[in-house]
């Protein structure tokens, strides 16, 4: 996730993630990141001004890398429904396979700690922004209803959510079946006539 990154200030990046999986950033102190992650305090701080820097660069390298792996094949010549089904089981795809990343970007994407000028670059160029041409595209084509894409695809990130949260508290098994079940609500439930149950019978 972080391999574009030089050895020391990955090592503090990874560590600072998996730290924060059990503290909060109050409790995260300097010297607990320099020990975990056997970076001296010189070398950290030669990187990062402190640490909200460190966060905040945790923040716009996992939504870049998770816009990365959410749009993959997604500029290709695929049907409305072949795109939308695909980004978001790459959604769910990402929480699985990288829980702890998941979990940070939910606990700090509206966090003071996170600077306006991160939360700006990432909404400029995070993966939402294609997801909401997607709804723009089925609403032109009559699929789904009027409406405000972007508003609609919030919607569903935010049924997407409770999903994972489920399953990652050990609530809920986040099956295949499971996953076909929730992509197709979300589209039904802003489908025209002429869209619904298209996704549930592909």
């Amino acid at each position: 996730m972080f391999e574009k990154y030089k050895k020391s200030k990955k090592a503090v990046l990874e560590t600072t993630l998996r730290l924060l999986r059990t503290n909060d950033l109050q409790a995260t102190s300097m010297a607990m990141i320099s020990s975990e992650s056997g970076v001296s305090m010189g070398s950290i701080y030669n990187s990062f001004s402190g640490k909200e820097d460190i966060v905040n660069e945790l923040f716009t390298s996992i939504v870049e890398f998770q816009t990365e792996i959410v749009l993959k094949d997604f500029y290709n010549n695929s049907s409305i429904l072949e795109r939308f089904e695909r980004i978001w089981r790459n959604l769910t795809q990402f929480t699985l396979d990288y829980p702890d990343a998941f979990q940070f970007i939910e606990q700090y994407s509206f966090s003071p700690y996170i600077y306006d000028s991160s939360k700006k670059e990432t909404c400029k160029n995070a993966w939402c922004t294609p997801l909401s041409q997607i709804y723009a595209e089925a609403i032109q084509e009559q699929l789904f209803i009027p409406g405000n894409p972007w508003l609609m695809a919030q919607m569903h990130w935010g049924t997407i959510v409770y999903l994972m949260r489920d399953h990652l508290q050990g609530n809920l098994d986040l099956s295949p079946e499971v996953i076909k079940m929730a992509i197709c609500s979300c589209w039904n439930s802003v489908s025209t006539d002429k869209g619904f149950n298209l996704l549930a019978g592909k």
